[in-house]
């Protein structure tokens, strides 16, 4: 994969000329989104940087700069964030900044489970998460090896190479660009692909029926016809495997009926963001069975498993949090 040569821009930049910024070689544009203690304000140059930025056909993320002192402070950011954000599309993870001398004294733990209440906000509203902060705070302050597993790494690192693994690197932030006055962060996108990029992940083949069906014939014997309907024998499939995988999992004692009753619907737990294994690919199966797209049906359940889910919960008028649970479940099965 190539790399994407990038800025991060706030109110310190404006009047951006983004044709020039991409005559230039810039291929993609990361956004301060706001800021705040208390009072939380939308960055003064955000609505017009992501608009000309889009109209000129670059791929935008976001960040959004910390103060928290508290989990739930964090929450709260994240809150305020979505807020400022919402209605818009995004090309790369919505990042939460952490730089502040003082939060660094709040010690390692306590950092990260910010970054993680954010994090975990972020991905629950449908967007991709990341963390970025400076090698001194990845090294002492973050507990990167936790935030790499889920969510994507930003680097600030104004050096002529970087020496931690990361999907973004800051490298300078006194770069020259035209079409901008005055100085701008200059950062490489090393490892993401947008997903407006004709080689972004979410171009690659989604799931369909006949993946669903072949999983649970080699799964569970199912012995479904590879027909790619979604007839009552595929939906009692998966209700079987959702029995299955919940008897293994939790010891419920459930009947392997194919019927979503209501032990079936008592037994089932919310599915978390980052768990992984067949209860995951049952959800999966649901959604893709129920026209959902999501990509591979890998197990995993992140942004594009998530998104699904909340996109299945606003068309059924479910509560829209992206949490499979209960509700959710009982609504696929029936």
């Amino acid at each position: 994969m190539s790399q994407i040569k990038a800025i991060d821009v706030s109110y310190c930049q404006s009047g951006v000329d983004y044709s020039k910024v991409k005559s230039s070689g810039i291929g993609a544009v990361l956004i301060r989104a706001g800021y705040g203690r208390e009072t939380y304000q939308k960055d003064s140059q955000f609505e017009a940087h992501y608009r000309n930025a889009k109209a000129n056909g670059l791929p935008v993320g976001a960040y959004w700069y910390s103060y928290a002192n508290s989990v739930e402070d964090a929450k709260r950011e994240a809150k305020a964030c979505l807020a400022c954000i919402n209605g818009k599309k995004f090309d790369y993870p919505i990042y939460y900044d952490m730089e502040e001398s003082w939060q660094a004294q709040l010690g390692k733990s306590l950092c990260t489970a910010m970054a993680k209440a954010f994090c975990e906000a972020i991905v629950a509203a449908g967007y991709k998460a990341g963390v970025y902060a400076n090698l001194n705070w990845f090294n002492n302050y973050l507990d990167y090896a936790t935030l790499k597993k889920s969510y994507s790494i930003w680097l600030a690192q104004w050096a002529n190479s970087y020496s931690k693994d990361c999907d973004i690197w800051q490298y300078s932030d006194s770069g020259k660009i035209s079409g901008i006055s005055g100085n701008v962060d200059l950062d490489l996108v090393i490892k993401l692909t947008s997903t407006s990029s004709t080689t972004s992940i979410t171009q690659n083949r989604n799931a369909t029926v006949k993946d669903v069906q072949t999983w649970l014939n080699n799964t569970y014997k199912s012995g479904l016809s590879i027909d790619g309907i979604y007839g009552a024998k595929t939906k009692a499939a998966l209700v079987k495997a959702l029995q299955t995988e919940l008897n293994k999992k939790y010891n419920t004692g459930l009947v392997v009926d194919g019927i979503y009753g209501t032990k079936t619907n008592s037994a089932v737990r919310n599915i978390a963001y980052g768990t992984s294994g067949n209860l995951v690919k049952v959800l999966q199966g649901l959604l893709i069975c129920n026209g959902y797209t999501l990509g591979l049906l890998d197990g995993i359940n992140g942004y594009q498993t998530i998104s699904a889910v909340r996109n299945y919960q606003s068309a059924h008028k479910l509560n829209v949090d992206g949490v499979a649970g209960k509700a959710t479940f009982s609504s696929l099965c029936k």
